[in-house]
């Protein structure tokens, strides 16, 4: 079994996983920092290096696109990357975190899609008022064991994570990548806990910028 990654190891590992699907052909390392606002190249190389020492990828020297991704059955299965964050009304108020995270102004905008999306309510806990919902791709399978995978429209009720409990299944954006994760507060710190063996658990001062909490996940859309 592969080790874990960390959370910006897994978002170098998915970057390559995209670009190669998208392309036909590996990034440079300098595509690959000025994509992840890695300043150095010394530091994309040491993140590589980390990647093929775990045996997620491989590297041909002296090749200026010499990257592969080892064992992605799924790497050319779709082209189509669904919109991160939806709406689910289009109501003055509704979706707040949404429209900051979508925002221009957001340090790392994410894509919003045109359409709010339509659901039951039946399907949500009795006392939720869709107003203060919002969808979210899950960005990654870091919860693959707990059933969630990368592609899936989660629905999130937003809050703060000074009012989540510990253990719930929350979204949060790590870096410019939304994921899916246990959550806890403990030693002054958030964690984040993936089901999946191959993704290291995470944690994060309040106040670091790069991890900003969505909200408790409440439901799963699946397109079968």
């Amino acid at each position: 079994m592969r080790p874990r990654l960390t959370e910006r190891q897994n978002q170098v590992y998915e970057f390559l996983r995209d670009y190669i699907r998208r392309n036909g052909k590996p990034p440079t390392i300098k595509e690959v920092g000025q994509s992840l606002g890695i300043r150095s190249t010394n530091g994309v190389h040491k993140m590589l290096v980390a990647l093929e020492t775990k045996g997620y990828v491989e590297r041909t020297p002296h090749e200026a696109r010499g990257l592969s991704v080892v064992d992605d059955a799924d790497l050319y299965a779709s082209d189509d990357e669904p919109p991160a964050v939806f709406l689910l009304r289009q109501k003055e108020g509704a979706g707040r975190r949404a429209r900051l995270l979508t925002s221009e102004n957001a340090a790392h905008p994410l894509p919003r899609s045109r359409r709010s999306l339509v659901l039951d309510p039946s399907l949500l806990p009795d006392d939720t008022d869709l107003d203060d919902c919002l969808a979210v791709t899950a960005g990654d399978d870091g919860m693959n064991g707990a059933g969630v995978r990368k592609g899936d429209t989660v629905v999130v009720e937003e809050a703060d994570w000074r009012d989540l409990a510990d253990d719930a299944l929350v979204a949060v954006l790590f870096y410019d990548r939304l994921v899916v994760r246990r959550f806890a507060f403990v030693n002054e710190r958030l964690q984040f806990r993936a089901a999946d063996r191959t993704y290291a658990d995470e944690s994060a001062r309040p106040d670091d910028r790069e991890f900003f909490v969505v909200g408790r996940a409440l439901a799963l859309v699946r397109r079968l």
